[in-house]
């Protein structure tokens, strides 16, 4: 992603694993010590599909500008059809939420009540719908503070406590009138009723002064809201549009935007889907680094209910064994059986917060390592020896000696 400050090639996230463009994985040998191992891979196929889930609960609202600078600029157009095609290939299991802004912010509602919601294509399509088609109308307002205000209640009411991130789309620095927000009267003339509460300003002007950093002032009293988001333990991500923001990079990057690695510059208007699909890609692939030398966790495929007459099993699913770790847990219900055969797990999938994972999987008297990169929230294991027999076990390891070796000590190896 390119960024105008500072000169950043991935300047959202400090890691990149992926791009919105998701490769299949394909089949490989894993060799350590000379041993080859079965294992999944994450390596480049013909195929590639959008992303389809986010790693973790993941709450987004952009906040966008809606403001006479933009109308007189021309680039509502490419704004637009960014933002909408952006929107498009956000994961069904992040939650957006929309607020524009001109003279005052204003939030879009997908219902009463309910202003952040998952993004299913129905939800998708309305949000869609919420982002205006005609250019901005000639005003003189650009309220940035308010917008933030609105978007951190937003997540504040409704978000899941996870990674919660506004997205500021503007095309420069606060400009706004005076005043009360959310009672939907006026000043300023376009204020809308938010259910969230009302907001005070006082650090602007009646015409704005555009960024002049006065006690309190229009950038000290943004800066300030923006801290109050960052405090909330919100990420802000800004992104300068066109060539008009140049003047106002520093501040978007280094008193709006997280760090300045979370502001991005998208000077040509016609580059914001790209950029912006770019960013959802990245937001999604953030994942932990997995550092435990030993087992994280073991699942077992055991009998949970019994028959109490005949002590015949009822139902099987699987189950931790002993100690597991917070950063691999099984997925409930997610085993897929042989044909007509209910409890003879093929494959089963496993919710992880680790970017890279080692499954040592026992079907059978089979052993085999699965290998997986660059995790999107979950790992689906299959069962060894192309099918034969039902899962029995699965264990996670972080490194891939740490399951050659649990591999290797398994008792019934010497068979093999």
């Amino acid at each position: 992603m390119t960024a105008n400050y500072p000169d950043n090639s991935d300047s959202n996230v400090p890691i990149s694993r992926r791009t919105v463009l998701r490769t299949t994985g394909a089949a490989g040998a894993l060799t350590i010590g000379g041993v080859g191992l079965p294992f999944l891979t994450g390596t480049a196929a013909a195929d590639e599909q959008l992303i389809e889930t986010c790693n973790g609960a993941v709450d987004v609202v952009v906040a966008l500008d809606y403001s006479g600078s933009i109308r007189s600029a021309g680039t509502w157009g490419d704004i637009q059809s960014g933002v909408d095609s952006f929107l498009g290939v956000v994961p069904a299991d992040v939650q957006l939420g929309l607020v524009t802004f001109g003279d005052a912010p204003a939030a879009f509602e997908y219902g009463p009540g309910n202003l952040l919601d998952f993004a299913t294509p129905a939800n998708t399509s309305a949000l869609q719908s919420g982002v205006p088609t005609d250019a901005p109308p000639q005003e003189n307002g650009t309220h940035l503070p308010g917008a933030l205000d609105f978007a951190n209640a937003i997540l504040d009411e409704e978000g899941r406590g996870g990674r919660e991130i506004l997205v500021v789309i503007t095309d420069g620095g606060p400009n706004y009138e005076n005043g009360l927000v959310g009672d939907g009267a006026a000043p300023p003339s376009d204020d809308t009723t938010f259910p969230y509460g009302t907001f005070t300003y006082t650090g602007g002007e009646t015409g704005g002064e555009n960024g002049t950093a006065g006690e309190p002032g229009e950038l000290t009293e943004t800066t300030a809201t923006a801290d109050a988001v960052r405090d909330a333990g919100r990420r802000i991500i800004a992104v300068g549009i066109g060539e008009d923001v140049a003047g106002f990079d520093d501040y978007l990057a280094q008193d709006v935007a997280d760090t300045p690695d979370d502001f991005v510059g998208v000077r040509n208007a016609s580059d914001l889907g790209t950029e912006l699909e770019t960013l959802i890609s990245e937001v999604c692939e953030e994942c932990t680094d997995c550092a435990a030398d030993g087992r994280l966790a073991k699942y077992e495929f055991a009998c949970v209910e019994t028959d109490p007459a005949t002590g015949d099993c009822l139902a099987s699913d699987f189950v931790p064994e002993g100690d597991t770790d917070d950063g691999v847990a099984y997925t409930a219900g997610s085993y897929t059986s042989k044909s007509d055969e209910a409890f003879e797990p093929m494959t089963v999938s496993f919710d992880t917060e680790y970017c890279d994972l080692y499954a040592l999987v026992k079907s059978g008297r089979e052993l085999e390592v699965q290998s997986f990169a660059g995790n999107d929230g979950s790992v689906t294991v299959e069962t060894a020896n192309d099918g034969k027999f039902a899962i029995s076990f699965v264990a996670f390891y972080c490194t891939a000696n740490a399951a050659a070796a649990a591999l290797d000590a398994f008792p019934s190896r010497g068979r093999r």
